[in-house]
């Protein structure tokens, strides 16, 4: 039984919410639907403002009750070019559902101002923001937040993560409308007038990414500190742009935390977190000595050895 089946009977549900709302959004258009273990992901052929293809999964929130919950529901939806294919790509639909799947697992939700990476691919990875047409919607179980992922190509991710993922996902929209999900796009970088503002405005305005997850961080009472080359790239680039401006940074790994802190009064370690104050002599340092290849760092600004490993070897 598909999704619309089950929207044309009974009670008015969660899910007939979410499906008037793409019918209204893509002017009736018909979807092809992708089904996996845990959600459906809805495809529609849509020509307005312009040519694209909306994909928006369909199960993250309450679609079958009809019973008000609290908090903000979310579905998730991308938009890529439509190159007039006859039926839409399905690698779109597999990101959504494997974002899907992740939210499932970690019971975290994916919400505006979220970002994800990729180690592999074509695209670097993906920035949220609420969704340009659907929006929000309320209905019989609450809230339903449309929750809209911008694929990130070469070094988007690294530009943005220098400055502020709203910001640059809503400039990302400005120079391609609705901010549609292309591998084939050229980064941002690519147009020297662009990455001059964003250069710029990293510069002035710094990030506010303020904590980073590590694969891999250990860390021990007597300073030293084990983390893997992606944590050791955030470190650095939070060093130029926190720190620098003053701000806190931390690389978490589940109950474990390195917290650079620029109020904290005095260096704190233990087995399972350390807490260093962090001016411009530790900013200044770690971009001269410190470097996201494996090999070990000692500084002379904080009690600290930071060790870089690949957790793979």
């Amino acid at each position: 039984m598909g999704v619309f089946d089950r929207f044309r009977r009974g009670p008015r549900t969660g899910g007939a919410t979410v499906l008037t709302a793409l019918a209204t959004a893509t002017g009736d258009a018909q979807a092809h639907t992708f089904s996996y273990p845990d959600v459906d992901v809805l495809a529609y052929f849509v020509d307005t403002p312009l040519p694209h293809v909306l994909y928006c999964t369909y199960g993250l929130s309450q679609v079958e009750s009809s019973q008000r919950i609290a908090g903000t529901q979310t579905e998730l939806t991308l938009r890529v070019p439509d190159n007039s294919d006859a039926l839409p790509p399905k690698w779109p639909a597999d990101q959504l559902a494997r974002m899907a799947r992740n939210v499932r697992r970690s019971g975290v939700d994916i919400e505006p101002g979220h970002h994800v990476s990729f180690d592999s691919g074509a695209l670097s990875g993906f920035v949220f923001t609420g969704d340009p047409v659907l929006g929000q919607v309320d209905g019989p179980t609450g809230r339903i937040q449309f929750t809209y992922g911008v694929g990130l190509n070469g070094d988007d991710l690294e530009r943005m993560l220098r400055w502020d993922p709203l910001k640059f996902a809503t400039l990302l929209g400005d120079l391609y409308p609705l901010g549609l999900t292309d591998p084939a796009r050229a980064p941002l970088s690519a147009d020297d007038k662009v990455r001059l503002l964003l250069d710029d405005t990293a510069n002035a305005e710094g990030s506010s990414i303020g904590a980073a997850t590590a694969k891999y961080l250990e860390v021990d009472a007597a300073g030293r500190v084990d983390m893997d080359e992606r944590a050791a790239s955030a470190l650095l680039r939070a060093a130029r742009y926190r720190l620098l401006f003053g701000r806190t940074f931390a690389l978490v790994r589940d109950d474990t935390f390195l917290l650079f802190d620029p109020n904290a009064e005095a260096v704190e370690l233990a087995e399972d977190h350390i807490v260093v104050p962090a001016g411009a002599d530790v900013a200044n340092e770690l971009l001269a000595v410190f470097d996201a290849a494996p090999g070990s760092y000692s500084l002379t600004t904080a009690p600290l050895t930071l060790k870089v490993i690949d957790p793979a070897t």
